[in-house]
């Protein structure tokens, strides 16, 4: 049986993409990355209404009557469009509500969830953003709960930092989540549970 570890939490750098200066938007006639999730937007819908991509990949609206995809917290807006494709790249962790400007009984949501390298016996690099430096209007929040209780506690708040290592002392599984501020304008909801176990 191995002895009991110290707490280790450190913040770690991830250099992985160039800088965002924010959720990056592109439109038909722009080069674009590969597109991860193809949203419908017709007949007063989008379809699906919720999709799940990892960090920065995208997520295309594919237009086919009059409408926009508007960010709830002011990360994206389409404008009013009848055709075409509108394209986001989703760097960070959250999940991020939107609508129809024009008819806001139509919502969605996209997923993004926090990425894990490491093992269970060494512990966790747990990563909430894909970006290689925080813009100023951007910082994050990251909870982690132990499986089986309740509570969710605060790894970071309000953070400009974009990764960190997870490896309590305490060993089993833990779900972590992240949500992302947009400053000034509004906060995500909370990306979808990871589950990261500790030996």
């Amino acid at each position: 049986m191995k002895p009991p570890r110290a707490p280790r939490l450190a913040a770690a750098m991830v250099p992985l993409l160039g800088p965002f200066l924010g959720l990056v938007v592109a439109v038909v006639g722009t080069p674009a990355a590969a597109t991860s999730a193809v949203v419908s937007v017709q007949d007063f819908s989008f379809t699906p209404a919720t999709v799940t991509v990892g960090q920065s990949e995208t997520v295309t609206w594919a237009f086919r009557a009059l409408h926009t995809t508007t960010s709830n917290q002011g990360f994206w807006d389409s404008g009013a469009r009848a055709s075409g494709d509108y394209v986001v790249t989703f760097p960070d962790a959250g999940s991020f509500g939107y609508h129809c400007s024009m008819h806001p009984s139509m919502t969605g949501r996209v997923r993004v969830p926090v990425r894990a390298t490491g093992t269970a016996a060494t512990g966790w690099r747990l990563r909430w953003t894909a970006r290689t430096s925080t813009p100023a209007d951007r910082r994050f929040d990251v909870q982690v709960r132990r499986a089986g209780s309740t509570t969710w506690t605060w790894l970071r708040r309000a953070t400009a930092r974009r990764a960190a290592l997870f490896d309590p002392s305490r060993r089993g599984s833990y779900l972590v989540r992240a949500r992302t501020r947009n400053v000034g304008a509004g906060i995500s909801g909370w990306s979808p549970p990871l589950t990261v176990p500790i030996a």
